[in-house]
């Protein structure tokens, strides 16, 4: 029997197989007028979480993803995993993480090896650094952005490329710069 804080609401679930269930968390009914629930709403198994009442200072490494839903002001390193800043929570750091997602207020650089995402109701103050970001209509941002994707994914085509070379006079030294053609 697992027991889930949803809501201000105890949701027990019982599971044959949990472990079978691969990380996933199963789909969780919501009783009451709004019956939608966003993907944010739902902690992922195996997601470390900074809870709302929690203030924590210092610097973040380790090898689990990480829901923030409190307060964070440091340094957050978690290269290979994710990070789920919720609606709320306030993150004063230098992120990189694998994926990052932003639902709250997040002051300081990101860098992602994966996707920074930011929703309509995410507050962003610093630059963001990865090979794909995505920002929704609403949310507030401010910063520099550079899309950076990993030169093992860039691939040159198959046919083949003529190259034109051009030689300029540069003082006493020849400067060679190509041009593909």
């Amino acid at each position: 029997m697992n027991v889930l804080t949803y809501k201000k609401i105890e949701i027990i679930i019982k599971v044959k197989n949990w472990g079978k269930l691969r990380g996933e968390m199963p789909k969780l009914k919501q009783e009451g007028k709004n019956k939608k629930s966003s993907p944010e709403e739902v902690i992922p198994r195996g997601m470390a979480r900074l809870g709302p009442s929690l203030f924590l200072k210092g610097e973040l490494s380790g090898e689990e993803d990480v829901v923030i839903e409190g307060q964070y002001k440091g340094k957050i390193n978690l290269a290979n995993h994710n990070i789920l800043v919720r609606r709320g929570a306030k993150v004063e750091a230098d992120i990189r993480a694998k994926n990052i997602t932003i639902h709250g207020t997040v002051e300081g650089n990101i860098d992602a090896s994966g996707k920074i995402f930011i929703s309509k109701e995410g507050q962003m103050k610093g630059d963001l650094k990865a090979p794909k970001i995505s920002i929704m209509e609403g949310a507030k941002f401010m910063g520099g952005v550079k899309i950076e994707k990993d030169l093992k994914e860039i691939s040159l085509p198959e046919e083949k490329i003529d190259i034109l070379a051009i030689k300029e006079e540069d003082k006493n030294k020849e400067k060679t710069t190509f041009e593909l053609v």
